[in-house]
């Protein structure tokens, strides 16, 4: 049989302050939440666990849960200390977990949604697990976010072919995807590189491969996020098909009202920011 440990800690905290009152006092109850604790669960054993008089005496039965109640209370303690520990720390930051070349438009997004509480932007290429208290929001391209998590499709990346806008270069060459960024399944854009297409330079960021391309080594595909700022970039083409992206957070059994709040205000920060979505 299940016993809660409000239950249990009534039961503990009766004997041990010998009174009603006393024990109404250590719990924050009132004195009736007491005696109904009392006989709820005296019904639910089938037996008693106090002696009515004019004062409540425990049986010997009542004597024996208190006495292990009482080994459990210190702990009980320090779940609770556990607990509140981290709603103070949640209550004054929030932790969002994003990619390099998303960084800039969270960065940007950030800016206009006036979080009081600090932000802590962790980059990483790696999808970092989502937990709540430790890393709160992702920021994320993927075609199906796998996992416990719940959130929003942002839209899709707008994406164009991009060259130095002065450098003279060779009107064939590209900028080539290494090997592993062409099995991302978030970039499937690189099918629109030619096949046969030639080059004198391969990089394995997309940060790199906007540099070379500023430097006139070629032209490749990129997030317009990326390039279209940039004067010293040309847009030769725009691509269909980009990424989707999501906001995401760990799905819970209760949800956290103030990060779901967090979470639309950020969104609707992040669709807001212009030229960078497909229409």
């Amino acid at each position: 049989m299940h016993i809660a440990w409000d239950d249990l800690q009534t039961v503990e905290a009766l004997v041990r302050t010998g009174s009603v009152v006393g024990a109404a006092r250590e719990l924050s109850l009132r004195h009736s939440s007491i005696s109904r604790r009392v006989d709820a669960l005296e019904r639910a054993l089938g037996v008693p666990l106090f002696l009515r008089g004019a004062t409540l005496r425990p049986t010997p039965l009542g004597l024996a849960i208190a006495e292990r109640a009482g080994h459990m209370r210190p702990h009980a303690l320090d779940v609770g200390a556990l607990i509140e520990e981290q709603h103070r720390a949640r209550a004054g930051r929030l932790v969002i977990t994003t990619n390099e070349v998303l960084a800039s438009l969270l960065f940007g997004a950030l800016r206009t949604c006036g979080f009081t509480q600090r932000v802590q932007v962790r980059i990483s290429e790696s999808e970092l697990a989502l937990e709540p208290g430790v890393t709160d929001l992702a920021l994320r391209p993927s075609h199906t976010p796998g996992g416990a998590l719940r959130g929003q499709q942002l839209g899709r990346l707008r994406l164009g072919v991009f060259r130095a806008r002065a450098a003279r270069q060779d009107p064939a060459a590209w900028v080539l995807p290494s090997g592993n960024l062409r099995t991302r399944s978030s970039m499937r854009w690189w099918k629109a590189v030619p096949e046969d297409a030639g080059a004198l330079v391969e990089c394995d960021t997309l940060l790199g491969i906007r540099d070379a391309c500023v430097a006139g080594l070629g032209r490749s595909v990129l997030p317009a996020l990326l390039a279209e700022g940039d004067p010293r970039l040309v847009l030769e083409e725009e691509l269909p098909g980009g990424p989707p992206v999501w906001l995401l957070s760990a799905a819970t059994r209760r949800a956290d009202a103030a990060l779901r709040r967090a979470r639309e205000s950020l969104s609707e920060a992040l669709r807001s920011a212009p030229g960078v979505w497909e229409a």
